[in-house]
């Protein structure tokens, strides 16, 4: 808990030097909007039985002019239990939001949600009955759970909404308890996979650093087809 803490960034907009403040430099500097997600904020309440402090995993959206868009607290938290491989509670330092998030882009409406969101279908089709065309999820999956199931809800979130998918993922190894898949996908509204930047082959199988950046065309008219 003390390090997640230590990490939290400020509440948007942010005040300070910080992960942020860093992401709003480079969109300034690049004329591109950022998808940030997600990021420890601070001004969770503390753990109603134990007190401890706790922040909320935000997915902030800033615009090319660095200024936030809109923000995003995860509602769907990630406390799993895999014997001998994996055990992770994020229920322990982090609260849950409670409200679904869309955003206007030069791109179309996007439909803001964080990693394990992704196992909930009903957010997705909430989000679009909202108005979202294109669904971003930012993830960190584990590599065994990213084996089994991260192309394909992914692939399936796109088909059942009908909507573009974008899900940058985390790669490689954090420390000596955690790794993550990575994969970074971008899926059209048929399912198609458009771009893989790479990761994980297998729970045994390393492979060397995907790319940083991948690029795809999003075509609206095909969402409305």
């Amino acid at each position: 808990a003390d390090s997640t803490e230590a990490l939290s960034q400020p509440q948007p907009p942010p005040r300070v030097n910080s992960l942020l403040a860093g992401l709003r430099t480079i969109a300034q500097e690049s004329g591109l909007w950022i998808s940030g997600g997600g990021i420890h904020i601070s001004g969770a309440p503390p753990d109603p039985q134990t007190q401890t402090p706790r922040v909320y995993n935000t997915h902030v959206i800033l615009n090319h002019k660095g200024e936030v868009q809109c923000y995003y607290r995860k509602v769907h938290l990630f406390d799993v239990s895999i014997p001998g491989k994996v055990e992770l509670r994020e229920s322990k330092t982090t609260a849950g939001g409670t409200e679904l998030v869309t955003c206007d882009s030069p791109i179309g409406k996007l439909g803001v949600t964080i990693c394990y969101d992704l196992r909930f279908p009903e957010q997705y089709i909430s989000l679009v009955e909202k108005g979202a065309q294109i669904l971003l999820v930012p993830s960190a999956f584990t590599v065994p759970t990213g084996t089994a199931h991260w192309h394909t809800l992914l692939r399936a979130r796109a088909i059942e909404c009908q909507s573009y998918v974008l899900a940058a993922a985390q790669y490689g190894k954090h420390n000596d308890k955690r790794e993550s898949f990575g994969h970074s996908l971008a899926v059209d509204p048929w399912g198609k996979v458009m771009a893989d930047a790479g990761g994980f082959l297998d729970e045994e199988t390393l492979v060397t650093a995907p790319p940083s950046i991948v690029t795809v065309e999003i075509d609206l008219g095909y969402v409305d087809s």
